[in-house]
């Protein structure tokens, strides 16, 4: 087995995901993550960015082992900066949903888009929404919206998310010691959410644009 392949295997395990939901994420086959694991081949340097984000890990340490697999940054932030990086970030057409009601079946049932919005970032599973949450009036401005994607559920300190509580969406920022969902509105009227267990994550923020009238 090659190095990056047991990265790729460790990093894929500690994810929970099975090849196949890998390969789905990814746009490959099963027997590709099969390959890339095993050693039998290595996978493109192209495609190396799309496995660290599918994976919640660094590019840097996927592909040299360098620094620690993950911290407390934004994923979405790139490890290398610079014009080259931003070149070859894709151009994602993100659609814009309504802010969901009930949180039953969202995103199974392939809500319909108002819109598209181009965005460049790299996202698997991307959906935008502008901000109904009155709770988060300190961090968003009314009129804006919020990039997130579906494919990122792992928890990580001072991460925004949607959230499913009890059935209803909630935009908060993650934090730990002790864990709880904080809003960034008026305290006494938007309290701390204390949980002993994970919350049902829908997905992490990634951008926030604010569109102008």
């Amino acid at each position: 087995m090659t190095i990056i392949g047991q990265r790729i295997k460790s990093a894929r395990k500690n994810k929970n995901l099975s090849q196949t939901e890998l390969a789905s994420l990814l746009g490959v086959s099963q027997p590709t993550i099969g390959n890339w694991e095993s050693g039998n081949h290595e996978p493109r340097h192209a495609i190396t960015s799309r496995i660290a984000y599918a994976l919640d890990v660094r590019h840097l340490w996927l592909i040299s082992g360098m620094a620690a697999p993950v911290d407390g940054e934004s994923l979405a932030t790139p490890v290398v900066g610079g014009q080259g990086q931003y070149l070859t970030t894709p151009i994602v057409h993100v659609p814009v949903l309504d802010w969901p009601e009930s949180m039953d079946n969202f995103l199974k049932d392939t809500p319909k888009a108002q819109r598209y919005l181009p965005a460049s970032l790299w996202a698997l599973q991307p959906f935008a929404l502008g901000v109904c949450d009155d709770s988060m009036v300190g961090e968003f401005a009314p009129g804006t919206l919020v990039i997130f994607d579906a494919a990122r559920t792992r928890l990580y300190d001072g991460e925004l998310y949607l959230f499913n509580w009890n059935g209803i969406a909630i935009l908060r920022r993650w934090r730990t010691n002790p864990e709880r969902l904080e809003a960034s509105g008026d305290s006494s009227q938007f309290p701390s959410l204390f949980t002993e267990e994970n919350p049902i994550v829908i997905a992490r923020a990634l951008q926030s644009i604010r569109e102008l009238a």
